[in-house]
């Protein structure tokens, strides 16, 4: 192909993109009430219906999406505005900026030439920078793509230090990033499909955002454990979930799938109770903590449960049961887990007790809420938990 049929065709492409998302205009928030905060997510299970969806716990009546050209995964909020972002899931190449509190597209971005998304990202402490996890699909390895808000542009790029750089987050000095590294090769061509289950190596791996620079990584004792997943407790202990790639592990046993990293010690997995963790069918999906009740929970879709841990004594303080549950959050104000399915359902889970609270459920039958939930005060400047 000549270099002007590849601009011709990149403007065909661009054209095409810009009349999709002007053909799904957005659907705000409601008039009736003004809610305080929302929970927010990546939704639609087919292509007419991919796009950020919201609710509050106010009412079902402040329930709104905005429509995208590709299906969503997680999504990061700017520190200091309503700006959200959300990143296309594996191994799409786009990212959606979008003002929640009006339901306006604000930017669609792309990936540059040989790069995929792996469907998370974070903010810098001041908002300046935008970091994404992707993948040279070329090469296979990962890297930590920097943007630059005003634009989103991109200004840098590291390396992840590993392959399948997954969930990212940015610690509570503000000064470095825990990376899930997953350890599995993907290449766009043949999708989600792992490419290197004999060699993958899996690790939580720390990255100074001044320079770039591998600060630390720590490895699992099961090869076969993919850490996709993970949350950030205020005094910088750091809750990961894994799924294990069973077909290329050489044994039967459960394995752990959860556990917490406390700064200047080894990883610590959550081993009982065995036959909860077996139902989990080795796979949690998402991971959110607690800092008033020390509590770290996580989802399994394929459990049909949500699990939580005590972080300092490592032992299971409860669990819910939801079918095809996976999106998983706090409150503002700590004082709740929120948990989503697939369905539309959202519960609400007392963070100490986690007794469900019956009469706050809601069952949005035209949402279908995508793995990650993320959870917006919208009545202050800063993201809602505090660890960030």
């Amino acid at each position: 192909m000549s270099q002007v049929d590849s601009k011709r065709r990149q403007l065909l492409i661009n054209t095409a993109q810009l009349m999709a998302l002007a053909a799904y205009p957005p659907i705000a928030l409601s008039k009736a009430t003004k809610p305080g905060e929302l929970w927010v997510s990546a939704q639609g299970d087919n292509k007419d219906e991919y796009g950020l969806g919201w609710a509050s716990p106010a009412s079902s009546n402040t329930s709104g999406k905005i429509h995208s050209s590709f299906r969503g995964h997680g999504a990061a909020q700017h520190p200091l505005q309503k700006t959200v972002v959300m990143f296309a899931r594996r191994p799409g190449r786009f990212g959606l900026a979008i003002d929640v509190q009006n339901g306006q597209i604000l930017k669609e971005f792309r990936c540059d030439t040989h790069r995929h998304m792996l469907g998370h990202g974070c903010f810098s402490k001041d908002g300046q920078w935008l970091f994404s996890s992707e993948a040279d699909y070329q090469t296979g390895e990962g890297k930590i793509v920097v943007r630059d808000t005003d634009n989103y542009r991109v200004r840098e790029e590291w390396p992840s230090y590993g392959i399948g750089p997954h969930e990212i987050k940015l610690m509570p000095d503000g000064k470095s990033l825990a990376v899930a590294n997953g350890g599995i090769l993907t290449h766009p061509d043949s999708g989600r499909k792992p490419l290197n289950l004999a060699t993958m190596q899996s690790s939580l791996t720390y990255i100074d955002t001044a320079d770039g620079k591998k600060r630390d990584a720590f490895y699992l004792p099961e090869p076969k454990a993919s850490i996709r997943h993970l949350d950030i407790f205020a005094d910088g202990s750091v809750a990961f979930a894994t799924q294990l790639q069973r077909q290329a592990a050489n044994h039967n046993r459960v394995v752990p799938l959860g556990g917490i990293h406390k700064p200047g010690q080894a990883l610590q997995l959550f081993t009982k109770p065995e036959a909860l963790i077996g139902r989990m069918d080795d796979y949690m999906g998402s991971v959110a903590v607690n800092n008033r009740s020390r509590l770290a929970g996580f989802s399994s879709p394929r459990g049909d449960l949500v699990a939580f841990w005590h972080s300092d004594s490592g032992e299971l303080a409860g669990y819910h049961s939801l079918r095809d549950v996976c999106g998983l959050t706090t409150t503002a104000d700590q004082q709740h887990f929120v948990i989503s399915n697939s369905f539309g359902q959202l519960r609400l889970l007392d963070a100490v007790t986690l007794q469900e609270n019956r009469a706050a459920r809601q069952h949005l039958r035209n949402f279908r809420w995508d793995n990650h939930l993320l959870t917006i005060d919208l009545t202050n400047n800063n993201r809602t938990q505090p660890h960030v």
